[in-house]
């Protein structure tokens, strides 16, 4: 766990997404929860001495986001779409991938059970706590329903997935043209850190590597199809491994990640 700013804490050490909070006069607000639950136990614990939780942000429906909900009680705030993605997963799926991380998890998952999003929202949200203010801004691009989590007062926006620093990025659910354009607002506001859904903190200079990154991706699946490939052959031939290191707990993923980003492709650029 990091402290970034005065207020604002985050873990990118971890397996799965990168959860921070942000302590107020009134309370902590969470965004993102820990995937393993032994993680997810000792947030729970490191955030008792500093303030009672108030609100747990998810700023996307993939399991590393959401799966430690059910560890806390308190209010779950996320896009609409988000909540309408929970009716595809289950707890078996869950659980069946805390088994394939760490068995020995499993005995904290008792009586485990989905913590859906009680309060939605569809373009914006203001939050406010203390004198923070927390703006959820509907920004497209990694899923159809990523947020990102503005915090004027610390200069801080947390970017979920629309974000990967220095790591493989993840394009098997993504909408590419929305996620430039997301980009773009994203590079708009006044903040002096990103905190991305994966990867180290980093600042506004990063979001061009990031779009050209995604360029890239697109406009060689773009130029497998201008060559009649089909999608296998063109998942055969594509691949940007060597270009970033997969996160965190995810080497043995990599062809996989790479297989998966160019069928979403293929599909969007082939209209489907």
């Amino acid at each position: 766990m990091k402290q970034v700013t005065d207020n604002v804490y985050v873990d990118t050490g971890l397996r799965g997404c990168n959860p921070g909070f942000v302590i107020t006069e009134e309370g902590i607000v969470m965004i993102d929860s820990p995937q393993r639950p032994s993680d997810t136990l000792k947030w729970r614990d490191e955030m008792k001495g500093k303030g009672e939780i108030r609100y747990l942000i998810n700023t996307e429906p993939h399991p590393d986001h959401i799966t430690g909900n059910f560890f806390f009680p308190e209010t779950v705030v996320a896009h609409q779409g988000t909540r309408e993605a929970f009716c595809s997963l289950s707890v078996n799926m869950i659980m069946d991938r805390i088994k394939a991380i760490d068995p020995e998890e499993l005995p904290l998952m008792e009586g485990y059970f989905l913590k859906a999003p009680s309060i939605t929202f569809s373009e914006r949200l203001f939050l406010y706590l203390g004198h923070h203010s927390f703006e959820l801004i509907h920004l497209p691009g990694h899923t159809a329903s990523q947020i990102a989590v503005y915090i004027p007062e610390e200069r801080v926006v947390f970017t979920g997935d629309n974000v990967f620093h220095k790591v493989q990025t993840f394009l098997h659910q993504s909408y590419p043209d929305e996620w430039l354009r997301s980009l773009k607002r994203i590079e708009d506001l006044d903040v002096d850190l990103i905190v991305p859904g994966h990867g180290g903190v980093c600042d506004k200079s990063y979001l061009k590597e990031q779009a050209s990154f995604i360029e890239e991706w697109t406009e060689a699946v773009r130029e497998a199809i201008r060559q009649g490939l089909s999608k296998e052959e063109a998942q055969a031939k594509i691949s940007f491994l060597d270009r970033y290191p997969m996160d965190i707990g995810l080497a043995a993923r990599g062809p996989e990640v790479q297989r998966m980003n160019v069928e979403r492709l293929y599909d969007v650029l082939k209209g489907r």
